[in-house]
């Protein structure tokens, strides 16, 4: 009889951790089918005040939701003073928060940049993020008004001579301000 209840109460054992195991197998797929949210970026653009001399390099970091992977393929597309880009970012890393953190070097524009990022979600689909613009709040627009009883090829000629000079001193000038400011940042770095 000793005998008899052993059996019944491990073939009960038995069942019971046979239904245990398959109600695990099955709520565990049936979790794993259930669709991911969509990978979504966090970023906030450069504030104008903020951007370095143009043509220098600018750094661009965007931070993903919803996503623990630093492998994730993210593209930047969008136009730097009228020139189209589309650049692939390298791979991310975690941040102190454990989130993915992506960063690209890209020129500071002479004017006006818009982008936005495209975004390769875990299913194979493509999705964009919200449209980015930044702006320099000064840009110079060089415009000549001809006077009425002056307008041969020579005079002509004479002022397109002047704004193309005009445009080169801007472009120097902005270089030498960039030779400055990493002149400056060596010299921090050099023990006196």
């Amino acid at each position: 009889m000793a005998t008899r209840l052993r059996s019944r109460f491990s073939r009960g054992s038995l069942i019971t951790s046979l239904a245990f195991g398959f109600f695990t197998l099955v709520s565990s797929h049936v979790l794993a089918d259930e669709p991911k949210p969509n990978v979504r970026v966090q970023h906030t653009p450069a504030d104008t005040s903020q951007l370095p001399a143009a043509g220098t390099l600018m750094p661009i970091t965007l931070q993903l939701e919803n996503s623990s992977e630093v492998d994730v393929k993210i593209r930047l597309v969008g136009s730097r003073d009228g020139r189209f880009m589309d650049i692939a970012f390298p791979m991310g890393v975690l941040n102190m928060s454990d989130r993915p953190t992506f960063t690209i070097n890209v020129p500071s524009p002479n004017a006006i940049m818009t982008y936005q990022f495209v975004i390769h979600q875990p299913n194979g689909e493509m999705t964009l993020s919200p449209k980015y613009l930044i702006q320099r709040s000064c840009i110079q627009n060089f415009r000549v008004d001809l006077p009425d009883g002056r307008q041969s090829k020579e005079y002509r000629r004479e002022i397109a001579t002047l704004i193309a000079k005009a445009r080169s001193l801007e472009r120097d000038t902005a270089r030498l301000e960039t030779a400055i400011k990493l002149i400056e940042a060596l010299k921090k770095d050099l023990p006196e």
